[in-house]
């Protein structure tokens, strides 16, 4: 069991090895980060992780998934799926996103959805660490090409908590859904104030 006593519905345990579960809680202790909410019982969870504004979220996302021991899927964009780190970040759950073929990225997600009894797979909605105006809606189309739910975390530099939030329905009008969440982004503070 991790230090951080936050539940991980059985489908969803990592079983990775204790020193690996330690270091990482020890670390994210270190720097006093806290972990807040729950990881959902259900079997299929679009993540939507934000602001999204540094490499260091990418850092404190895996000590996060480390440290609980959860088998968490995300999307990461192809570059850094590097020779030499691609098998690490792919054991890590990370999942190369090619934004020139999202095709791709759909199969990909239709393989975990026929290869496992459920998942929860992790994104930024911004599509890069800059700050946009929009969001991209790739998560929309996710949940509902696979019957996923969507749930909201934010992660907070300022605070130091990594928010594990609540479920979120689009109500299929797009524009109003992208702005919904951006709005509950910025009540969390980036690592770069935007």
């Amino acid at each position: 069991m991790s230090n951080y006593q936050i539940a991980v519905p059985q489908h969803l345990k990592a079983n990775r090895p204790k020193f690996i579960i330690n270091i990482s809680s020890w670390v994210l202790k270190l720097q006093k980060w806290k972990i807040n909410g729950a990881i959902p019982e259900e079997k299929r969870v679009v993540l939507v992780i934000g602001p999204h504004t540094s490499n260091w979220d990418f850092i404190i996302g895996v000590l996060v998934i480390l440290s609980l021991d959860a088998k968490i899927n995300w999307l990461g964009k192809h570059t850094i799926f590097k020779k030499g780190f691609k098998g690490l970040l792919t054991r890590l759950g990370g999942i190369p996103v090619n934004r020139q073929d999202p095709s791709d990225l759909f199969s990909k997600i239709k393989v975990i959805t026929e290869k496992s009894n459920g998942y929860l797979i992790g994104m930024a909605p911004e599509g890069t660490r800059k700050k946009v105006l929009k969001l991209k809606s790739g998560f929309i189309r996710i949940a509902k090409q696979t019957n996923s739910k969507i749930m909201l975390a934010g992660i907070d530099f300022q605070k130091k908590i990594v928010n594990l939030d609540k479920f979120f329905t689009p109500t299929g009008d797009l524009n109003n859904d992208l702005l919904f969440v951006q709005d509950y982004f910025s009540r969390y503070s980036g690592k770069r104030q935007q």
